[in-house]
């Protein structure tokens, strides 16, 4: 239920035609990307074989796209810029602890919460600073809705992996059961404000963080172009 409710946004975005900003797109295909991951995990889980390996080659991949799509939502063009070379970095760290510290059989102490860290953060700082320049009805904006969806989605996968370890070591896989059932309930609540952003009405072309002039009036047109 949970792996099926991150199709939820690029699917029913594109049926409703609201992926037409580059935001979204990209929201669109880290969903994508996380659903993959999940597909792949379970038929590897299928077949008997471990599956944790899995998430430590997808989340740093989807970390990247969330990150150019937290970028994208930067109105300044420093936050913009920042964002993006974080990507590379973000990617070489990741690569650093999964070779050099973390064992991709096990749990992750280290690498998933730096992943799920970076992300929370860059969307909260994204979210605020929105907050803070918006002029507009907040929950009319598709990116209160998405951003918040990412902060659930990554806030409550900070610690889960680490958790998870732990609870191995001590036997207690009753535990990581009911872990793993409450995170997929918050991933869920997670994909569903996902989905309500992406079906907001599209924001006019100034508002994803890239301006575009209106056009000039012609003679047989006098109403205003809007940007999806």
């Amino acid at each position: 239920m949970a792996a099926a409710s991150q199709l939820l946004p690029p699917l029913l975005g594109v049926a409703a035609g609201r992926l037409s900003t580059p935001p979204r797109r990209w929201v669109a295909v880290w969903c994508l990307l996380q659903a993959a991951g999940d597909g792949i995990s379970l038929a590897v889980a299928f077949r008997g074989h471990n599956n944790i390996w899995v998430s430590y080659v997808f989340t740093p991949v989807g970390g990247a796209v969330a990150l150019w799509a937290l970028s994208c939502w930067q109105r300044a063009s420093t936050g913009r810029l920042a964002l993006r070379i974080a990507i590379p970095l973000f990617l070489l760290v990741s690569v650093g602890l999964t070779l050099g510290v973390e064992n991709p059989r096990m749990y992750s102490l280290i690498a998933a919460p730096f992943h799920a860290l970076v992300l929370f953060f860059a969307a909260l700082w994204t979210f605020m600073t929105r907050s803070l320049a918006e002029r507009g009805r907040l929950l009319r904006q598709d990116w209160f809705w998405i951003l918040g969806g990412i902060m659930l989605f990554t806030g409550t996968a900070t610690a889960l992996q680490p958790l998870g370890w732990y609870l191995l070591r001590v036997g207690r896989e009753d535990l990581l059961l009911s872990a793993f059932n409450l995170k997929a309930a918050m991933d869920i609540l997670a994909f569903a404000a996902i989905t309500l952003g992406v079906l907001c009405p599209l924001p006019p072309r100034h508002s994803g963080g890239v301006f575009s002039p209106p056009s000039s009036p012609s003679a047989s047109s006098s109403a205003p172009s809007a940007w999806p």
